[in-house]
């Protein structure tokens, strides 16, 4: 609730989250425990979001690539091991940025035909 949002205007939110009227949904790269004033804090539930090691972000693109529903399944795609290397190591463990990066590679990727 950085950025600007004043005490005062937290404060002015706290009846509200306590009846119910408004539910506060928030991310931050900030720790709440010193942005967020401790009456807003003690009535929420905080979690902490870790980074994906490489093996689970490795699972991530292989998920990807084979759900059907989902992901790539349907479509022929061949990842070379250097771009999957690559892929994982700018996702930074962010499983969010990872999906991205793999989609703007298989859909601006051209097909490539055997004649």
């Amino acid at each position: 609730m950085s950025g600007g949002v004043t005490k005062a205007q937290q404060d002015a939110l706290l009846p509200w989250v306590e009846n119910g009227t408004v539910i506060l949904i928030g991310a931050t790269t900030e720790n709440p425990y010193f942005e967020v004033n401790k009456a807003l804090v003690s009535r929420s539930r905080l979690f902490q979001l870790k980074p994906l090691d490489e093996h689970d972000l490795r699972k991530v693109v292989q998920q990807a690539l084979t759900d059907k529903e989902r992901g790539y399944g349907t479509r022929k795609i061949k990842l070379d091991q250097d771009a999957l290397d690559h892929l994982v190591n700018v996702a930074n463990g962010d499983a969010r940025a990872l999906l991205n990066a793999l989609e703007l590679a298989v859909e601006t990727t051209p097909t490539t035909k055997k004649v």
